[in-house]
């Protein structure tokens, strides 16, 4: 299974779980559904002179630049490819770009349902996006359909699902019984054909999370972690995590890495275990992130921590002040921390190898005055700006700059 690095940051990227969130509530006459075209455009490239003004460039025009692909809402990045939506005036456009600025295709969707997730596969990342059909007597039901994230072709769907997309991978929640409060019975869905991995009902195990091939139970006080095949991989009581039923319930998971998740919300109160084992990493902590070129799990609490696959400490290195763990990605580590001075951003970087202080200048690219990245791509192509409306940078050809 291909590594999924969409949410691999959790703060402050735990933003990215926000373009998930779905409301569907009743179609929209002034637009319409049309599933992924191909595009194969640049997007526009800001020059770093011209962020504060309205210029803009091709992408193709090469040059250092921030690319703005127009997206509303955070984004979300597989093997290299980031898809996110731009709000026009009757509809929500749907933006596949990789890691260069190129738009690989475009979908519309009716702006009452927003809906969208990038999940794994065993046949790479799909693009997950809802939608909303006529049923029987002129009722209405919510679907979600999967594309190839690559090319935009429809994989499965539309397949009728309860309610929104919960942000904990690919979970949806039906409504609540009185309009507010704690959501309805869930259902998990195969990323790979949309086909039902579990659904609530009655006395059956509540459903949690469906991260990258692995999906969370709760039954009782019990937490119960499976494959995608019905595999039982591992048990644990909920009390191990500081948590009753209730409370496991409404609490965020979030994958790091293909085979790791966060779990928890707030500051200093998550914990990062392994999916496999459902052993826990770490706990207590603000942030985690993986580096697939290292094999690193990164962890940030008043120091910055560095993990093998199986919780083994490979290295401990300081958090200054108050920095905090922005990106890791690229074989890089990079925290953000209130700029010290005319000539200090702020930003540090560390290789996530082993912790040590890189020269930012040599091993970092440039951020284009936009501050640390709050995501980094395996290619090096970063997030940038305000990460509910992100700029794209693409990766800097080394070769070159030499």
């Amino acid at each position: 299974m291909k590594r999924r690095a969409a949410a691999a940051m959790i703060l402050p990227a735990c933003l990215l779980a926000l373009g998930s969130l779905t409301a569907c509530s009743s179609i929209d006459a002034d637009s319409e559904s049309v599933d992924p075209r191909a595009v194969h455009s640049p997007a526009e490239t800001l020059r770093p002179a011209e962020t504060n003004g309205s210029g803009a460039t091709s992408a193709a025009e090469s040059g250092a630049g921030a690319i703005d692909p127009g997206w509303d809402v955070a984004a979300q990045e597989a093997d290299d490819v980031f898809l996110s939506l731009h709000e026009a005036e009757s509809d929500l456009e749907f933006r596949a770009v990789d890691s260069d600025g190129t738009i690989l295709w475009s979908a519309q969707r009716p702006r009452v349902c927003s809906g969208f997730l990038v999940s794994d596969s065993a046949d790479g990342p799909v693009a997950v996006l809802m939608d909303q059909q006529s049923g029987s007597s002129g009722s209405l039901k919510t679907t979600a359909s999967g594309f190839d994230l690559h090319t935009g072709e429809n994989l499965w769907g539309p397949v009728e699902v309860p309610g929104p997309l919960l942000g904990s991978g690919l979970v949806f929640a039906g409504p609540p019984e009185d309009f507010i409060g704690a959501g309805g019975p869930r259902t998990a869905l195969d990323p790979a054909s949309g086909a039902e991995l579990a659904v609530e009902d009655g006395d059956s195990p509540r459903v949690l999370a469906l991260l990258d091939g692995h999906l969370v139970l709760a039954d009782g006080e019990e937490l119960i972690g499976e494959d995608v095949e019905g595999r039982q991989l591992w048990t644990r009581p909920l009390a191990d995590l500081g948590l009753t039923a209730a409370e496991a319930r409404e609490t965020p998971w979030e994958a790091v890495g293909d085979s790791h998740a966060i779990i928890g919300s707030g500051g200093g109160q998550h914990t990062l275990i392994d999916l496999r084992s459902g052993k826990t990493v770490a706990s207590d902590i603000d942030g985690a992130g993986f580096d697939s070129r290292s094999r690193t799990l990164v962890t940030s609490d008043s120091k910055l921590h560095g993990f093998d696959l199986d919780g083994t400490k490979r290295w401990d290195a300081p958090l200054d002040g108050d920095a905090e763990l922005s990106a890791v990605g690229a074989g890089l580590v990079i925290t953000e921390s209130d700029p010290g001075g005319a000539d200090d951003d702020g930003m540090q970087t560390r290789s996530a190898d082993d912790g040590q202080l890189l020269d930012a200048a040599e091993e970092a690219p440039e951020s284009g005055g936009f501050g640390a990245p709050h995501h980094i791509a395996d290619s090096g192509a970063r997030l940038v700006g305000d990460p509910g409306s992100p700029l794209l940078i693409p990766p800097v050809d080394r070769s070159a700059k030499r």
